[in-house]
């Protein structure tokens, strides 16, 4: 059995990513209490709460949530403090005040999305006045507070073990392949089987996960805007995704059912090696995107082959004539599904392979 110290080794390397973040939150939020002690701030707890709330898992991430933050807390800020300017403070002044500021906050944070937290800093503000303090002090104090939260987790995101969301794009579009790689796996099976296509869980997942590269995708477009990092990963990838997935989706609808014995015994072989080729692939593709090598082909284009002569004999044959219209829609959607997969797939390699041969010239120059 191996021993404990073994397994805490383990245990941290396969938790690397989620213990940098624990210590990149500590140290912001340390920095967040001794610069808002230092300054003197009345409520300088906003500064650390800041931090707790806008620090993600990458740079880009970090800075945007930052960001919408600051907006809100403008926004809210300033309308909270108009309500305070006319010094309510009986409860019915102090509920009426509320419900309006409230209401504007809200229609403006369902118009705006990224004014979300106006609606909180509007209510906190007419809630905690304080008293002996101007209304315009308490409001730039407010604004300060969480800037300087704000700031600080950005520069902690920066500068203790820099999280790039060119990583995450990466990670998560391997894992995007991975799961379209089973898929397919999935559909030969079937296809080899003779039997309709029992629908997937990892439909919803690969879904989810294209999601999750596109959000990636739009915090490593906001790192390279700020120049606070750049990364390589073209958006033509997350497009290309999306249209594998949508192929995915079509060869899925043609298997719904089993396919008419009579196109079985001619087409089932040669399109399920079309598939496996295409999965084999898409796996090769998410070794070589984490690489950042190229992607090696070597077997679909024999395969591509097969099943186009195949599907051309059954043409030929006149079989497909025989067929309702259900099936014939079936048929031919399936073969039109694999020529598009197989293309997209190799569109997909070609950028894979274009990021590996600027990574190559990258570091021929240093």
């Amino acid at each position: 059995m191996p021993s404990i110290a073994h397994r805490v080794r383990e245990t941290f390397t396969r938790r690397q990513p989620e213990l940098r973040q624990t210590i990149r939150v500590t140290v912001a939020a340390l920095a967040a209490f001794v610069a808002y002690k230092y300054l003197g701030l009345q409520q300088g707890y906003w500064a650390i709460f800041t931090v707790l709330i806008v620090m993600q898992g990458s740079i880009g991430s970090t800075l945007g949530a930052a960001t919408e933050r600051m907006i809100g807390t403008l926004a809210g800020a300033l309308l909270g403090g108009a309500a305070l300017a006319f010094h309510p403070h009986t409860p019915v002044e102090i509920a009426i005040a509320l419900v309006i500021v409230t209401s504007i906050a809200v229609m403006a944070a369902a118009i705006r999305p990224q004014l979300r937290v106006a609606p909180v800093t509007a209510a906190i503000m007419l809630l905690t006045e304080p008293t002996n303090v101007p209304v315009e002090i308490f409001v730039i104090d407010r604004i300060i507070e969480i800037a300087l939260g704000g700031f600080i987790a950005v520069l902690a995101t920066v500068l203790i073990f820099p999280a790039r969301s060119h990583a995450l794009v990466v990670g998560r579009s391997v894992k995007v392949l991975e799961l379209t790689q089973r898929l397919l796996l999935s559909e030969a099976d079937a296809l080899e089987r003779g039997e309709a296509l029992i629908p997937s869980k990892e439909h919803p997942a690969l879904r989810q996960a294209l999601t999750a590269v596109e959000q990636a995708m739009k915090d490593a477009d906001r790192e390279r805007a700020s120049h606070l990092a750049d990364h390589a990963i073209p958006p033509s990838i997350p497009r290309t995704l999306w249209r594998i997935r949508n192929d995915l989706v079509q060869i899925g609808s043609a298997l719904r059912e089993a396919l008419p014995a009579s196109i079985t015994a001619g087409l089932a072989p040669s399109a399920a090696g079309l598939l496996r080729a295409e999965a084999s692939l898409s796996g090769r593709c998410a070794v070589a995107l984490r690489d950042a090598t190229a992607v090696p082909r070597e077997d679909v284009a024999a395969s591509r082959l097969a099943f186009t002569n195949t599907f051309h004999q059954l043409r030929e044959t006149g079989i497909t004539r025989a067929l309702d219209f259900d099936e014939a829609g079936r048929v031919f959607g399936l073969g039109f599904a694999l020529e598009r997969l197989h293309r997209d797939l190799a569109d997909l390699a070609d950028r894979i392979d274009e990021i590996a041969n600027g990574q190559s010239e990258r570091d021929a120059e240093s």
